[in-house]
């Protein structure tokens, strides 16, 4: 992106557009303090889209989409072009992100249109990326303004337009099969639905196995403390029902060591535990799920942060874009947990994800806790709390822990009594994250006082369990938005739609924030992964996706090509239903 100057004009004029009038007010502000006459005007959100009630690609035009105004957004668009006038710098600032940069270009088309039309004069045009609405947030989109990124628009359209393609053409296909009208198919609802559906059928054809394990109470120090017997492949070791003479044979052995000492070997060692990183949206969407919030719940929530709140007078956004698949935190984020912790450890946290164009979600200021409760309702408290505690420990030091191991010879074949646990000694990061420590059972037992080195100990007795195999557990929220993520089904930003679809198609129940797909999710998806498998399975999902990411990280010209090509692939595909041929294709 090249950068432009905003103020190009002597007289300071600026109309700034942003998608939510929520935050108008606060930037308004901060642009009088830089000293621009500065108008700040909200699209709520997209103006256009392919119309409702017809296909809307023009097929043999390259796949060109016909996009119309939305209801009422040719009014609202109307008042913000009467409010251009000669001389003026136009700065638009929708949301950081593909969505954003698609409804940047249609407003920007209106406007050069309108500029067009009434011959004004010296009129300059730029697009900024605020990250975070704060007078720095601002400031640095204002000093660092650019152009339209044209690839990351094409991108758009080109999701917009293969779910149009897919859906359009299936869904008829998908009615007349259940004679139900308002059904839907598309790829990442269907994908998703596939993994439920996998799941379920993975535990009704499930047989659970009755199976033992043996634990050995040992006396170290008048202290009773319980070894599980372990096998040499450092697994629990297990007898199952069916075999008795194994089982018989364990048990005769034990009872043989009933009394006698046996010896063992103690080993302590330090050892850390490393700071979980920043969250970004689908780590949010995850860990907000665990409270009992949906993704779209969260999603709205985080908005409501990112676009602020009046604090004494003053209007505040708290948190950064809340829609990012990046863990990195800026220059002016790092003063920030420095400001707060004032001693800051930066850690290295890898992470899969080809995105970085925003950094993690992070709080903006360093506001007390118990003032921003007064202004933040509980549930936008919660979410906040998450945030703040996730982006300060990613800065904190590591937990510091002493690991103790006790093991035993060989006593029956290759079996062994194995004993582990854990002792905390400096809490680091886990002083804003407690809760994180459930996630080790080690520190669930007795830390035993004993040197490195060589004892015997007495086996004072032993227990034999009985256990049945668990069955495979169903997708909670924060799982499914895991998996999802995982296997590269849809973008963080479209999780939360895509499991409100699914509800409201009634392919899926939540209950207990676990899913269920419904007897009829299950005959829909069969249904679709029958006949259109291609289009509607999981590879398919996660392949066009990192089509996607191919346009937006080319330019505009390799872009259009990779645009008609795909599309090109999806459509033949529908048309011919063949089999194989477009994962096939420049792997």
């Amino acid at each position: 992106m090249k950068s432009k100057k905003a103020n190009s004009n002597n007289n300071n004029l600026m109309l700034f557009i942003v998608e939510s009038p929520t935050k108008s007010k606060t930037i308004s502000n901060i642009l009088n303090s830089f000293n621009y006459k500065a108008s700040v005007v909200a699209t709520l959100g997209h103006i256009k889209d392919l119309p409702v009630n017809n296909l809307g690609v023009n097929i043999k035009d390259g796949f060109k989409p016909i996009f119309l105004f939305l209801p009422y957004k040719k009014k609202i668009v109307n008042n913000i072009l009467n409010k251009i006038e000669d001389k003026m710098s136009i700065v638009i600032a929708t949301d950081p992100d593909r969505e954003g940069e698609a409804i940047a270009f249609h407003i920007a088309n209106e406007i050069k249109n309108y500029i067009k039309l009434k011959n004004l004069k010296d009129i300059h045009i730029s697009r900024a990326f605020i990250n975070e609405i704060t007078y720095n947030g601002i400031k640095k989109g204002l000093e660092n303004l650019g152009d339209i990124n044209v690839s990351m628009v094409i991108s758009q359209f080109a999701r917009r337009v293969s779910d149009r393609l897919i859906g359009y053409k299936i869904s008829p296909v998908l009615w007349q099969a259940f004679k139900l009208k308002g059904l839907s198919a598309g790829r990442v609802q269907t994908a998703t639905l596939k993994l439920i559906v996998d799941k379920e059928k993975e535990i009704l054809s499930f047989k659970p196995r009755t199976f033992y394990t043996f634990k050995v109470v040992v006396d170290i120090n008048n202290k009773k403390v319980e070894f599980n017997l372990m096998n040499k492949e450092k697994e629990i070791f297990k007898v199952f029902e069916n075999e008795k003479e194994k089982l018989d044979f364990i048990e005769l052995k034990l009872r043989e060591l009933i009394s006698k000492e046996v010896v063992f070997e103690v080993l302590n060692e330090d050892r850390y535990i490393k700071p979980l990183p920043p969250l970004k949206t689908s780590t949010l969407q995850q860990e907000a799920a665990k409270l009992g919030f949906s993704a779209s719940k969260t999603m709205s929530i985080a908005q409501r942060l990112f676009e602020g709140i009046k604090i004494k007078d003053k209007h505040f956004g708290l948190i950064t874009y809340h829609r990012t698949d990046s863990v990195r935190v800026s220059k002016e984020g790092i003063e920030l947990a420095k400001s707060i912790l004032g001693d800051i450890k930066i850690h290295r946290f890898s992470d899969k994800s080809m995105f970085d164009a925003h950094e993690a979600i992070r709080i903006t200021y360093n506001l007390d806790l118990n003032l921003l409760r007064n202004y933040l309702n509980q549930e936008e408290f919660k979410i906040y709390l998450l945030i703040y505690n996730r982006f300060l420990a990613a800065f904190d030091y590591e937990a510091k822990y002493y690991y103790q191991v006790i093991k035993s010879n060989n006593l029956i074949d290759d079996l062994y009594l194995f004993y582990e646990s854990g002792k905390i000694y400096f809490n680091g990061f886990l002083r804003f994250l407690p809760d994180y420590i459930n996630n080790f059972p080690i520190f669930n037992k007795d830390y035993i006082d004993l040197k490195d080195g060589v004892y015997n100990f007495k086996i004072i007795d032993f227990k034999v369990l009985k256990q049945k195999e668990s069955y495979p557990s169903r997708y909670s929220i924060s799982s499914i938005i895991k998996k999802m993520e995982e296997t590269g089904i849809g973008r963080p930003s479209t999780y939360a739609n895509t499991i409100n679809t699914l509800l409201k198609r009634n392919y899926i129940q939540i209950k207990k924030n676990t899913i269920y797909p419904t007897e009829f999710g299950i005959k829909v998806c069969d249904f679709l992964i029958s006949k259109y498998k291609e289009l509607l399975d999981i590879d398919f999902t996660a392949f066009l996706e990192s089509k996607l990411d191919d346009i937006e990280k080319s330019n505009k010209d390799i872009a259009n090509k990779l645009y008609l090509n795909l599309l090109t692939e999806i459509y033949n595909i529908l048309l011919s239903e063949k089999k194989g041929f477009l994962l096939k294709k420049n792997n």
